[in-house]
């Protein structure tokens, strides 16, 4: 039997036992990476003028437009509704500079590095005047600035001017694809088709999993999914400036309606009333005249209105919608109740013979109503309805 001495050497002699690996130091307070896409790739983004955005988003309130103050912002987050306990674990900017876009993503490894990350990002936001988006307005911007607040960095981020692409995209697109999802608009309008991306609805279980495993290869698939997201921000605002500026080069005659009422509705009556009647041979030849009349209408121009209305009824355009508008011009304007009475007449009888194949019950009682009351302006006038059929 060994003694206790013998048996204390044997302990302190053997060989250590074989450690798990343990990963470096991080000696950074979050992770951060940069990649650069030339500015060749981005779809004239150096092209874009302040008119051409606030014509586009007639609600965007900044004064001036420079490339170079730019800041394009996505995040990933901890949740998809918002509200309290959801952060935004990821943080992708993308600016412009010599090289081409800068695109540099913050990633927090444990919770305890948001303040440091929203600080370093407080820190570069003096470098620029204006953010771009998508959805930025009802869920980036607030969710930052909330977090910012929990960590007493004061920055006003809702105050900035403010180009939310969401908006803008829906303006234009919306008629066309119906659904405006970034990754929509990619494929329709920019042409492009992501492969092996992340689903957005993944994303904050991926966060969860690399909280658990220490596995930061975990996260390569949410920052190749964000990074696509930023880059995808400034080839949209060159694409959609551009059928401001050339809506006679655009493909889909739905595109240049959007563009066109979208004028109009910004007040931009010229450029808009120019891209509506691009559209006279098209698909949407029906919906642009029906437009630009109301255009015509608004300003009072009613030779050019007149005009329209009567097109419209050469070409079979509208339904009763032409008629009608004449009733109403002869009616309320010219006062001559024997011509207003032939075209709502008209209406009534073009209502009545679409009645079988399900017609609006509501418009020929509408139209009833118009044209016995303008029969009975017509007798008081000493003229006769039966006359002026």
């Amino acid at each position: 039997m060994r003694s206790l001495r013998e048996r204390l050497m044997a302990v302190t002699s053997a060989p250590p036992k074989p450690t798990r690996p343990q990963p470096p130091p991080e000696e950074t307070p979050f992770f951060c990476r940069e990649h650069i896409v030339p500015l060749d790739g981005l779809r004239g983004i150096e092209r874009t003028t302040l008119e051409e955005i606030r014509a586009c988003d007639p609600a965007f309130t900044g004064e001036h437009w420079s490339i170079q103050k730019l800041l394009f912002l996505d995040t990933e987050t901890t949740g998809l509704s918002g509200g309290a306990g959801t952060l935004a674990f990821e943080i992708g900017l993308g600016f412009i500079d010599a090289r081409g876009m800068v695109i540099r993503q913050y990633v927090m490894r444990d919770y305890g590095e948001e303040a440091a990350m929203l600080a370093e990002i407080a820190s570069l936001l003096p470098r620029f005047d204006t953010l771009v988006t998508f959805n930025g307005k009802s869920f980036d911007i607030p969710l930052l600035e909330s977090r910012m607040v929990m960590h007493r960095i004061r920055v006003r981020l809702t105050d900035w001017p403010h180009l939310d692409l969401l908006h803008a995209c829906r303006r234009v697109y919306r008629l066309r694809l119906g659904r405006c999802s970034l990754s929509a608009l990619e494929e329709a309008v920019l042409g492009e088709s992501r492969t092996d991306d992340l689903p957005g609805a993944q994303v904050p279980q991926r966060y969860f999993d690399y909280l658990r495993t220490r596995e930061f290869a975990l996260l390569e698939d949410v920052l190749r999914h964000n990074r696509q997201d930023v880059e995808s921000l400034a080839s949209l605002t060159g694409h959609l400036c551009s059928a401001f500026r050339e809506p006679e080069q655009l493909a889909h005659a739905e595109d240049a309606f959007c563009v066109g009422r979208t004028l109009l509705r910004g007040g931009h009556t010229e450029e808009g009333r120019r891209c509506l009647r691009i559209l006279g041979m098209s698909s949407m030849s029906s919906q642009a005249h029906m437009v630009l009349s109301a255009s015509y209408k608004k300003s009072r121009e009613w030779a050019s209105s007149v005009a329209m209305w009567t097109e419209m009824i050469a070409r079979g355009e509208g339904g009763t919608w032409p008629y009608v508008e004449l009733a109403k011009y002869y009616e309320h304007t010219e006062r001559d109740y024997a011509r207003a009475l032939r075209y709502a007449g008209a209406a009534l009888s073009r209502a009545l013979n679409l009645s079988p194949l399900g017609g609006d019950d509501a418009e020929i009682a509408t139209l009833r109503k118009r044209v016995e009351r303008l029969k009975r302006k017509l007798a008081a006038q000493g003229g006769s309805p039966a006359a002026n059929r």
